[in-house]
């Protein structure tokens, strides 16, 4: 199925019926047809919209020299491709800048990709990204728009920025007139030294008071703007660690504000999934944090080592760093101010054979999701690890544990 990115508009047709002219003469004789009542048409049923789904993954990373070829994200993320198929709308979180490597060859924290790159995330059935992350900037203004012209040039959709209005909220799938938006942001950027964060192009609101009413007037002007159900996507909180207070005080406020759903990555580990009674009555599902979809992170790691080192950022034997989340989400845009019927979430796990060869700078490693049988050593050692987010094994939202083909999880 392809997903959408443009609103079209319902036409419905009015019928009527044409009354008799003032004065017109009655017949003399009442015909057959005035003596039998004329059969009335059955009511119409009401129109059933099906549900359409949206799923949302966390980082995709280029780091060097493991993933900065085209080729190797296109091969990471083939084993994901048809469920992005299986979706409306497939979000990813574009961890870098677009543009030349050799100009931040000297800075191994700072991220590039040439547009290729964003090419091959696209052909994996990703149909939009988020742009707006602390690694937008690292190529100056001139990265960040690449990244989103790239993004628009291969039909691509680009949240968090743009070159108009960042905060405008995007359509990323619809149905007979009926849209599910999405409203991105960043809480802060890596490199403010060359004035991109200060251009008006990357939505920025930090974990604040004054973040969150920036946030709370995105969303309500997207309901104003007309879309229907809102998805909320921000990226923030502490690296390796469980997600922030002050994050989700933010996601608390987004769902006030009328998101339906929010989710957060950026911290490079999962937290545990949090559902919200929003000041209105509706349940908002959080993912406080979907960690890495693609990363070279955790490359040495395997189960015979503990899940974690002492120092979390020692991020080569952090065995949580090969662990993602995508977020499930499946609408229903009928009556009702419950606009998200369902939800749920697959653990992803990222296989990378440096563990088999250190000395290949170019490993093939791939994202799939995790198997609770057939990855049970992977689990066992996970979820034995009492300082890591463990809960996500347990939850009934994970939808391989409960061999769930659509969302199982409802308000």
């Amino acid at each position: 199925m392809r997903k959408a990115w443009a609103l079209f508009g319902l036409w419905l047709g009015a019928c009527s019926s044409a009354a008799p002219r003032d004065g017109a003469p009655e017949p003399a004789h009442p015909t057959l047809a005035a003596l039998v009542p004329a059969p009335q048409p059955a009511p119409r049923a009401p129109r059933s919209l099906r549900p359409m789904r949206v799923v949302v993954g966390g980082d995709v990373i280029p780091h060097r020299p493991q993933l900065d070829d085209p080729a190797s994200v296109s091969a990471a993320l083939a084993p994901l491709a048809p469920l992005f198929e299986s979706a409306d709308a497939a979000i990813v979180n574009y961890e870098t800048a677009t543009g030349s490597i050799a100009a931040n060859a000297d800075a191994p924290m700072s991220l590039a990709a040439r547009p290729e790159w964003m090419r091959a995330v696209a052909a994996a059935n990703v149909t939009a990204v988020t742009l707006a992350n602390n690694h937008a900037c690292d190529l100056g203004r001139r990265g960040l728009a690449a990244s989103v012209g790239t993004a628009s040039a291969i039909g691509l959709g680009a949240l968090g920025a743009s070159v108009g209005d960042p905060w405008q909220a995007q359509t990323i799938a619809s149905q007979d007139g009926k849209r599910v938006c999405a409203v991105a942001w960043t809480t802060f950027v890596n490199d403010r030294r060359r004035g991109c964060a200060e251009a008006g192009h990357l939505a920025i609101a930090p974990a604040n008071r004054e973040g969150r009413a920036r946030v709370a007037s995105a969303i309500e002007s997207a309901r104003h703007e007309g879309c229907d159900a809102i998805v909320a996507i921000v990226h923030g909180g502490e690296e390796y660690a469980p997600q922030t207070p002050a994050m989700l005080a933010l996601a608390r406020a987004a769902a006030d504000a009328g998101a339906d759903a929010v989710v957060i990555h950026h911290p490079h580990v999962v937290s545990p999934l949090v559902v919200y009674d929003a000041k209105d009555g509706r349940r908002v599902p959080i993912f406080a944090s979907l960690g890495n979809l693609v990363s070279n992170q955790g490359e040495s790691w395997t189960p015979a080592y503990p899940a974690t080192q002492s120092n979390r950022r020692l991020v080569y034997m952090n065995g949580w760093t090969r662990l993602g989340m995508i977020a499930d989400l499946s609408f229903r845009l009928g009556g009702g101010p419950q606009k998200l019927a369902r939800w749920g979430y697959h653990l992803v796990f990222v296989d990378s054979d440096h563990v088999l060869d250190k000395s290949n700078p170019h490993p093939h490693i791939d994202a799939r999701t995790l198997d609770p049988v057939a990855d049970a050593a992977i689990v066992d050692k996970l979820a034995r690890d009492a300082a890591g987010p463990r809960e996500i094994f347990d939850d009934a939202c994970w939808m391989e544990k409960r061999g769930a083909a659509s969302p199982p999880c409802r308000p």
